[in-house]
């Protein structure tokens, strides 16, 4: 057997382990691919199938027209009535309702023209069985101290009470007595969220009662206008309301 030696490399050079083939004999490279549905990605060779890009495709047209048709169903359910809006009714409301539910309006065309705020005294029992009654409470004279001064304010509070009120105001009947059962969940409601903010004692007694009353004042016109401010000031007030352990059940 003939053993034969590698000749050795000239001074300087360098020898590569694995010397590239001669172009007789070195692999011939694959043809580019021109379809751009079997486009590589970089240097993985990953190719996407036509049935992957149709299923992309598809994917984000749906995704576009979901979220137009959102836009379009919010838009009409907050815009001023119209023929759209009344015409389509029905499937703006199944489509919204309830988890895309709006409280709120896209136009202001009847803005309020009043200042409501809603107060509360309480009636006492001490230890000895005197009784005492609180001066008023201004609950949103207390809202309105939280969030002022706060770059993002939660009106959750304000809103609570101020809705409270008003239910229990659209269901107020004659002689100071609620209309049905509505009116008497209304006025439930409405001494659930007076009791929340001043707790079951008040300086150290207990609270047997509760009595709650609106003020309402005009707002002021702007210093532009020659329009008189308005000084006139009227109330509702409401009858004492006894409170009972069951009125504080989950609070």
């Amino acid at each position: 057997m003939t053993t034969q030696y590698l000749p050795p490399p000239r001074p300087g050079a360098h020898e590569d382990a694995f010397p590239t083939a001669e172009p007789e004999t070195a692999g011939a490279h694959p043809p580019r691919d021109s379809d751009p549905a079997r486009a590589t990605d970089g240097d993985t060779h990953r190719r996407w199938s036509r049935t992957s890009v149709g299923v992309l495709t598809a994917t984000a047209a749906l995704l576009a027209g979901a979220l137009v048709t959102h836009l379009v169903m919010t838009f009409l359910s907050l815009a001023p009535p119209n023929a759209l809006r009344i015409g389509n009714q029905r499937t703006i409301n199944a489509y919204l309702e309830p988890e895309f539910q709006q409280n709120w309006k896209l136009f202001a065309p009847d803005p309020l023209q009043r200042n409501a705020a809603v107060g509360v005294r309480l009636r006492t029992t001490a230890d000895d069985g005197t009784a005492h009654i609180s001066e008023w409470i201004n609950l949103t004279a207390q809202d309105l101290d939280e969030i002022k001064g706060d770059p993002a304010p939660s009106h959750a509070h304000q809103n609570m009470l101020r809705n409270a009120w008003d239910n229990s105001e659209n269901w107020h009947g004659p002689n100071d007595l609620p209309k049905g059962i509505r009116g008497k969940v209304a006025v439930a409601y409405l001494k659930r969220v007076a009791l929340q903010r001043v707790g079951r004692q008040w300086e150290g007694e207990r609270i047997t009662a509760v009595q709650l009353a609106g003020r309402y004042s005009k707002v002021s016109p702007p210093s532009w206008s020659s329009e008189e401010p308005s000084d006139t000031t009227t109330y509702q007030v409401r009858p004492w309301w006894p409170v009972t352990d069951q009125d504080y059940k989950g609070l």
